[in-house]
C-alpha cells in the first residue's frame, strides 16, 4: 500500500474519530435530537409545566462547544419562535440556544417550534433555522371505577352482602405509565362507633392506630409504580372484605380507601428539571383531591337463648 493511501485512511479515521468524540457530545445525555417531521415526530408536555430545549450550534462556527465548557463562538443569535396554537401563546425564556417554555396553552394544542441560528455581520449575517412540534396534553386524572360490579360509593351492609365481592377499581386518563397515589386503612367499631383497633390486610392486628394496611403515599415515595393499564384494581384483604374480631367476637368493621393522586409518563418527562434524578417522591402529583371510599361490613348479631319463667317455678 501506496504511503500517500495510508495517510488518507489514518486521516479519514482521526477525522472520524473527532466528529464522534467532539460533536457527537450533547450537554445532556438525556435530551435527544428530534426531527422537524410532524408526521412522525411530535413532542408531547403536560399543560401548566415548563419544559427546556437547546438546539445543537454549527460545529464549524462554534468548534468549543464541546464538555465540560460548552462554549459558544461570541456574537451569534438564536431567535425561538413557538407560534401560537388555536389562538394560545406560551411564555418563552431565551438564554442563546437554549428556550425554556412555560406550557400555559390549552391541551391538545399542536406548537411548531423554529428556531434560527444568525451569524454576526462579520462572518456576513448569514442564518439557518429548524424545528421541531410540541402538543400539550392534559393533566392525568384518577377516579374510581362505576357500575356493576365496582363499589365507587360509600357501602354500608352486612357480612355476607353480595356487593362485597364486586372490586374497587381505579380509572386512569393520561398516557400509560401511570403511577398511583392511594391508601387502604382497616379498623374495627367499639360500641360507641369509634375505631378501636387497626389491621393489616392479613387481619394481623397493628394495635391503636391510626394505621394503615396499605399506604402508598407519593409524597414518600411509596407509589405504585409503572401501571400499564387504563385501570387498576385496588387490593382487598386475604380474606376479603368482612367483619372481623379485634381482641374479641365479631365488630362492625369498616375499610376506608382514598385515591389521592396520580402522574403519568408524560408529567413525569415536563418534570425532568425539577427531578432529572427521577426519584420518587419528586414528582409533582395530579388530581390530588381525596377520593374516598368507606365499606363498612357489619356481623349479623348472635342471638341469644329466650328466657322463660321455668315449670318447676314453684316447686
Amino acid at each position: 500500500m501506496k504511503r500517500k493511501n495510508v495517510f488518507k485512511i489514518g486521516l479519514s479515521i482521526a477525522i472520524a474519530m473527532f466528529v464522534t468524540t467532539v460533536f457527537g457530545q450533547v450537554i445532556n445525555g438525556d435530551y435527544k435530537a428530534i426531527s422537524g417531521d410532524q408526521a412522525t415526530a411530535i413532542d408531547s408536555v403536560t399543560v401548566n409545566t415548563t419544559t427546556k430545549l437547546y438546539v445543537k450550534p454549527d460545529p464549524y462556527y462554534h468548534p468549543n462547544y464541546v464538555g465540560p465548557g460548552w462554549a459558544l463562538t461570541a456574537n451569534f443569535t438564536w431567535t425561538w419562535a413557538v407560534p401560537p396554537a388555536g389562538g394560545t401563546p406560551v411564555a418563552e425564556v431565551i438564554t442563546d440556544n437554549v428556550v425554556d417554555i412555560d406550557w400555559t396553552g390549552a391541551p391538545s394544542s399542536l406548537h411548531n417550534i423554529i428556531v434560527t441560528e444568525t451569524a454576526p455581520l462579520s462572518l456576513g449575517g448569514c442564518s439557518d433555522d429548524t424545528n421541531m412540534y410540541v402538543r400539550i396534553v392534559a393533566e392525568p386524572t384518577v377516579t374510581y371505577t362505576a357500575g356493576a360490579g365496582y363499589i365507587s360509593a360509600d357501602l354500608t351492609v352486612c357480612e355476607g352482602d353480595a356487593q362485597l365481592a364486586d372490586d374497587l377499581e381505579a380509572t386512569f386518563t393520561g398516557i400509560r405509565t401511570f403511577q398511583l397515589d392511594w391508601s387502604l386503612e382497616i379498623a374495627t367499631l367499639d360500641g360507641g362507633g369509634s375505631k378501636d383497633e387497626y389491621f393489616d390486610t392479613s387481619y394481623v392486628s397493628l394495635g391503636a392506630g391510626p394505621a394503615y394496611a396499605i399506604d402508598h403515599d407519593g409524597a414518600a415515595g411509596g407509589q405504585e409504580l409503572d401501571i400499564n393499564a387504563t385501570t387498576y384494581t385496588l387490593a382487598k384483604p386475604s380474606g376479603g372484605l368482612k367483619a372481623i374480631g379485634g381482641s374479641g367476637s365479631k365488630k362492625s368493621t369498616v375499610y376506608t380507601y382514598s385515591i389521592d393522586g396520580v402522574n403519568d409518563r408524560i408529567s413525569r418527562k415536563s418534570g425532568y428539571e425539577a427531578n432529572p434524578t427521577a426519584l420518587n417522591a419528586g414528582w409533582t402529583w395530579y388530581d390530588t383531591t381525596s377520593e374516598v371510599v368507606v365499606v363498612q361490613v357489619n356481623p349479623a348479631p348472635v342471638t341469644g337463648p329466650i328466657y322463660h319463667v321455668p315449670n318447676d317455678w314453684d316447686q
